[in-house]
């Protein structure tokens, strides 16, 4: 999975949802940190903090929801399962942390 930022048009996309192996926030080369979490944040996803991203558990569902294959939901659940091991995850675990790649 990947949130792709466009910071032009103020938009988060969420591509190939069914990849649950992998997860980061893709924002363009030029982007500013703070335009980044502009978007996020705009967007109800989340917030930037520091050089990774906290993004709503809920809006991923959502995000995706339609979009995914069978078995979705579980292999989303072990993916959050094994971020909450490595301590990517909020307390209540409504958020994951996602790193910020800019491409």
């Amino acid at each position: 999975m990947i949130l792709q930022i466009d910071t032009a048009a103020g938009t988060i996309e969420l591509v190939d949802p069914d990849d649950t192996e992998r997860f980061h926030v893709e924002a363009p080369a030029g982007a500013s940190d703070a335009d980044i979490d502009e978007v996020i944040a705009n967007n109800g996803a989340g917030r930037l903090v520091g050089d990774n991203a906290w993004i709503s558990v809920e809006k991923l569902r959502g995000w995706a929801e339609g979009r995914t294959g069978d078995g979705w939901a579980m292999q989303f659940q072990m993916m959050l399962n094994k971020a909450g091991e490595r301590g990517w995850m909020n307390d209540d675990r409504t958020y994951v942390m996602a790193h910020i790649v800019k491409a």
